[in-house]
């Protein structure tokens, strides 16, 4: 079961640096200042938060990086980007139910 639970890990935290990646750089070609001080915020919030409380998921599942801190960044860049999938869901729950509001 750890090993699904890593490898499920392990995807998001490859696709949230891929994301963010792709953010970043599209966002300051296109000079939205507003889209990047947000991406890097939270990726610096979840980063700083799991430093402060030392929240290392890669640890907890069995894997000891050679520098100990990348196991910390990358569980705060897995913990940004969840906040990113709760921030969309909520977006979705809203449109729904304000849909839902105007079809009565």
């Amino acid at each position: 079961m750890n090993m699904i639970v890593l490898v499920l890990m392990m995807a998001v935290t490859v696709e949230a640096l891929i994301e963010y990646a792709k953010t970043f750089g599209k966002a300051i070609i296109e000079k939205q200042w507003k889209t990047t001080a947000t991406q890097a915020g939270a990726v610096a919030l979840g980063v700083l938060l799991c430093f402060g409380v030392g929240a290392d998921f890669y640890a907890a599942l069995g894997v000891n990086f050679n520098v100990a801190w990348i196991g910390i960044a990358l569980t705060g860049v897995f913990a940004s980007r969840g906040a990113n999938y709760v921030s969309d869901l909520v977006k979705k729950l809203q449109a729904l139910g304000a849909e839902k509001v105007n079809n009565m």
